[in-house]
């Protein structure tokens, strides 16, 4: 048993040596991009225009990070494969399987319920970059003259073959590349079995978000422009503050269920 427990606290601290050392890469090799992103995001919503975030799979979390969150920007909608039965009129069973990003098409499906427009600008998600729903999604936006900023790992996507009829990734189609620095495959920690474990992939992008919206900021605040941002709605007097200040962009903001 005392063996059994050293192997398994030796795993979790060769876990979080690795991915703090891969988040501090982060910080300091993509601080061009994330200041890049940062800036196409402070010049949208000072012109009045919505960032819009979407990420399919585990990406879902990092699209989330941006949107209704405490701290966050408050002129912010998030795109889903979900809303294609929240706000569509798919049925449940229709969105079930895991591998539905992978068909061409859902892309537009979910952008022909959302309203984006030339102004606004898109952060997607994704780890590998390589599925249609993510790629098209990609190309769509851009089309409608919204600048892309991708959030993913670029060494990933490089070992794969696109899955899209285009051949490309979603960081061919980007404006803005933030590479994750996750290694491909994900899972960062060699098992005594064989195989890896432990995915760094959410934390990364989860972080490479957060630094662009403080990267907004910073460009908001120096072209003396206020945007408000969200107060935790767990805490006292929130609830009004939050509701007013969206009212700015009623009916550009789709909530985001509980």
């Amino acid at each position: 048993m005392i063996e059994e427990t050293t192997a398994a606290a030796d795993l979790a601290d060769t876990y979080a040596a690795t991915a703090l050392a891969q988040l501090g890469r982060v910080v300091e090799l993509q601080r061009d991009a994330i200041a890049a992103g940062g800036a196409a995001i402070a010049g949208a919503l000072a012109s009045g225009g919505i960032l819009h975030a979407y990420g399919t799979g585990h990406s879902r979390s990092v699209a989330l990070e941006l949107v209704a969150r405490a701290g966050g920007l408050i002129p912010t909608n998030l795109l889903a494969i979900k809303d294609l039965v929240l706000w569509g009129d798919r049925p449940p069973e229709s969105i079930r399987d895991p591998k539905l990003e992978r068909e061409s098409g859902v892309a537009e499906a979910v952008l022909g319920l959302h309203d984006v427009r030339a102004g606004d600008v898109m952060v997607i998600a994704s780890n590998s970059g390589l599925n249609p729903a993510i790629v098209e999604m990609a190309r769509l936006v851009r089309d409608r003259s919204v600048p892309v900023i991708a959030i993913g790992s670029v060494e990933h996507s490089r070992t794969m073959a696109s899955r899209d009829a285009s051949g490309t990734s979603l960081f061919d189609n980007a404006d803005v590349v933030v590479d994750t620095l996750t290694p491909a495959g994900d899972a960062v920690v060699p098992l005594p079995s064989g195989g890896y474990a432990c995915g760094t992939s959410t934390l990364s992008a989860v972080l490479a978000a957060q630094l662009l919206v403080a990267r907004a900021i910073e460009e908001l605040e120096r072209k003396g422009v206020h945007i408000p941002v969200y107060r935790s709605m767990n805490t006292s007097g929130a609830d009004a503050p939050n509701a007013e200040a969206e009212r700015a962009w009623a009916g550009r903001l789709r909530p985001v269920e509980a």
